[in-house]
């Protein structure tokens, strides 16, 4: 299993739409089991955007890091299982209010989604080991 995007993937992601970030981030965080986040002090950073917290997710260190050195100089990259993922964050996120901005531009949002249909899509993909986006 590998954790690093392979340069060509990570020399396309500037160019993807919010549907293929959302694509792309899915099938590589179930490959590695793994969702990177960035950290402000001991809590997961959230952004407000437009009056909404956004929580920016990565499928690989590489991209956090990025952000952490680039955007967010404040943060630090951190990962979590999956499972922990969506086991305990998603539900304390929702409750929070949080939205997932996955994969974002820079200081621009990615794909933003809320953890309830990120919860369905990843439960969706460990129950049939695939999973569709529902229009």
């Amino acid at each position: 299993m590998r954790f690093e995007p392979y340069d060509v993937e990570y020399a396309a992601i500037p160019t993807l739409s919010d549907t293929d970030r959302l694509d792309y981030f899915l099938m590589r965080a179930f490959e590695t089991e793994d969702i990177w986040a960035l950290r402000q002090g001991k809590a997961w950073f959230a952004r407000e955007v437009d009056g909404v917290l956004l929580m920016p997710l990565w499928p690989y260190k590489r991209y956090a890091s990025d952000a952490a050195l680039d955007v967010w100089m404040d943060c630090r990259p951190d990962a979590m299982s999956l499972e922990f993922f969506m086991d305990s964050e998603i539900a304390e996120l929702e409750a929070r209010n949080i939205l997932f901005d996955v994969m974002p531009r820079e200081d621009q949002p990615g794909c933003v989604i809320t953890p309830r249909q990120l919860a369905g899509i990843l439960e969706g993909m460990q129950d049939a080991g695939e999973y569709r986006l529902e229009g």
